[in-house]
């Protein structure tokens, strides 16, 4: 079950994408899945459900993943991090928790992943350039403009 704040933000993430609609070609909530494909061989891609992703004209992709119930597992944020590093044509990775505090925490982890993933071998090209964690506060999430506003002036 999704919470009031992870939809609200939901809808002002897509509400951003379609307000830089010269900027973004597709805007796409959870329900367009990521299809994340084996290098060499054909076997089923994995499908991976961001909870929103943009798509430039030149065809970058920007991830948004809105972490509220997954902050108690960190599992989960694990999972989320691995699977936006390996979707393709991922330039930016944005998390969005509801509280300052909660940022250090997943930024924490976002980097120590990231940095493995370079130690391992994998083409610094390949991953994306741009990693983030933003708070917004469950006040400021009530409008989808309040949210285009915070992720404009963070984002653009």
């Amino acid at each position: 079950m999704v919470s009031k704040y992870h939809r609200d933000v939901e809808k002002g993430i897509l509400a951003f994408g379609r307000k830089y609609a010269k900027r973004f070609e597709k805007v796409c909530d959870n329900t367009v899945p990521i299809h994340i494909n084996h290098p060499k061989k054909r076997m089923r891609p994995i499908l991976y459900h961001p909870d929103a992703h943009l798509v430039t004209r030149l065809g970058k992709r920007y991830v948004f993943e809105i972490l509220d119930s997954e902050l108690g597992n960190e599992n989960l944020i694990i999972a989320d991090i691995l699977l936006s590093c390996l979707s393709p044509n991922t330039s930016h990775i944005v998390f969005i928790v509801p509280k300052k505090e909660d940022e250090a925490k997943v930024m924490d982890l976002a980097v120590t992943i990231t940095d493995n993933l370079l130690n391992k071998g994998i083409n610094n090209k390949e991953m994306p350039k741009y990693r983030a964690v933003f708070y917004i506060l469950s006040s400021e999430a009530e409008t989808p403009e309040t949210v285009t506003g915070i992720l404009a002036d963070l984002l653009l």
